[in-house]
């Protein structure tokens, strides 16, 4: 990027990490882990409060399948599916 374009290297260079924020492709670890510590005490308190609450499932975690949320990949599925029997 230097090369390319020394002028943006630069600026980019002397951003804060809040400006880079904006720009960044894959969130920082510690906010990951910040926003999950808090969304588990808030089911907590929900569990508390109603002992019928159930933490609902979210696509992008190890074990759940896409298709399952998207209407799209389920109809990509079913096709490949169909195709490699």
């Amino acid at each position: 990027m230097k090369e390319i374009d020394p002028y943006a290297f630069d600026e980019a260079v002397k951003m804060t990490p809040k400006e880079r924020k904006k720009y960044a492709v894959k969130q920082d670890e510690e906010e990951r882990k910040n926003y999950d510590s808090k969304w588990g005490r808030l089911n907590q308190k929900l569990k508390i409060q109603n002992s019928d609450f159930k933490e609902p499932t979210f696509p992008f975690q190890p074990g759940t399948l896409i298709r399952d949320y998207n209407q799209l990949y389920l109809k990509i599925y079913d096709k490949e599916k169909y195709v490699n029997m």
